[in-house]
């Protein structure tokens, strides 16, 4: 398996701009490969713990959502159970007829 060689293109410049030098320096990292599997980690831990949180969260919601929608479910049934549970309505078993209103 032979390697393949990168071709770089240079460009030479006639002065030196220390003012854009010195801004590439201060944003530049230099980071030793040992360390990288170490920080791979760190941050993959970091966004396991972030998917975690979303997904408590998430399923807090939704337990209080089902929760409110039972409790709904209870008053409506509770509502119609009350619905005719007075004796004040008259029944043709009394001898109401609706019909003989002629």
């Amino acid at each position: 398996m032979e390697l393949s060689r990168i071709q770089v293109k240079r460009t030479l410049v006639p002065t030196r701009i220390n003012a854009t030098i010195n801004r590439l320096d201060k944003t530049k990292k230099v980071i030793s490969a040992d360390e990288l599997p170490a920080a791979k980690e760190v941050y993959m831990a970091g966004q396991r713990a972030e998917r975690r949180r979303e997904a408590e969260k998430k399923k807090k919601e939704e337990e209080k959502f089902m929760k409110e929608r039972r409790e709904e479910k209870e008053n409506r049934e509770r509502g119609y159970d009350d619905l005719m549970a007075s004796a004040e309505g008259r029944s043709n078993e009394d001898g109401f007829d609706e019909d003989d209103f002629m």
